[in-house]
């Protein structure tokens, strides 16, 4: 659930990214809208940029964007656009709340006028009543959400799909969170929207390229890169399946993060339950129905988390 680095030292990998981001950040100046309350502080919000209409028609343009029901957009000022576009392309969007410190919020283009899109599509107005629904993990397992296509934003990438500074938005988090349920596949497409110049070529820096390994935890490398003028396809991209290691985590980020405290109080509960005999254990990441829990489970897990709830508030 950290940015990949390339080879080297510790100092050589931090040196590497700051130098890429350095020479990213006095270009994207030129071509970024500042936030209302961030202005360009891009390490509080992933900016909006000129021609990110044309982005994201590229995007919808893509088989794997008409074919999805459900899509996960991040929420990063470059992609309000996107997810007005999704609504009204009648797809379900579910998008993080600012640094997930209030979950996700689920809009279903069935239930919101269809005047109050462009609300639903900016994150002062998702939380608004009648517009967005909060979702817990618990909810979205329990109501069998799927996620078919992932949108992000982000601050550097490559033209391989690798995210060389992420930003804000903790999507690799949303990703390993969404993975760890069975709510998001781990062949599900990612595709990253980006200005040209934040899609990088390391070798005209003078540093080694970043690359994705499957044997580092919680790496997320795009299938497509999308920018106004041009379309990154990568085939065989790699992306973590094993979910939150909550060993790997940060504790202030656990207890930053509402969502990853709900994981790992279900984590918890079904490893009591599965010590008691209630949960069957998975032989080779499958079970007796693919894993699910019996009904008689689910009661005993829901039981848990509204005590949890309880006692959090």
């Amino acid at each position: 659930m950290t940015a990949p680095h390339p080879p080297g030292t510790n100092a050589d990998i931090d040196s590497a990214r700051k130098l890429i981001w350095a020479s990213v950040y006095r270009t994207l100046l030129q071509h970024a809208h500042p936030d209302a309350r961030f202005n360009h502080d891009y390490m509080s919000f992933t900016p909006d940029f000129r021609n990110s209409a044309t982005a994201i028609d590229r995007l919808v343009s893509l088989p794997c964007y008409k074919s999805a029901a459900t899509i996960l957009i991040t929420p990063d000022n470059s992609l309000e656009h996107l997810r007005c576009r999704a609504l009204k392309d009648g797809k379900k969007v579910l998008v993080a709340t600012y640094r997930l410190r209030r979950g996700f919020v689920l809009l279903h283009p069935g239930r919101i006028a269809e005047t109050k899109y462009e609300i639903a599509a900016c994150l002062d107005g998702m939380e608004k009543p009648g517009i967005g629904r909060s979702v817990s993990l618990a909810q979205m397992r329990d109501e069998g959400l799927r996620v078919d296509l992932c949108v992000t934003g982000g601050l550097v990438f490559n033209a391989q799909g690798v995210t060389i500074w992420e930003g804000h938005n903790l999507f690799e988090i949303q990703y390993a969170m969404l993975s760890d349920l069975g709510v998001l596949h781990p062949k599900t497409p990612v595709v990253a929207v980006a200005h040209g110049c934040q899609v990088v070529d390391e070798a005209e820096l003078g540093v080694d390229k970043v690359t994705v390994s499957p044997t580092r935890k919680g790496e997320v490398q795009c299938d497509f890169v999308v920018t106004p003028d041009a379309l990154y396809e990568i085939e065989g991209a790699v992306k973590s399946s094993n979910g939150v290691d909550f060993d790997d985590v940060d504790p202030e980020g656990v207890e930053n993060i509402p969502p990853l405290q709900e994981l790992r109080g279900i984590r918890m509960m079904e490893g009591i339950m599965r010590k008691e005999g209630f949960v069957s254990e998975k032989v080779d990441g499958e079970g007796v129905g693919e894993g699910k829990m019996s009904e008689e489970e689910q009661v005993g897990v829901s039981i848990v988390e509204k005590l949890m709830r309880s006692y959090r508030a």
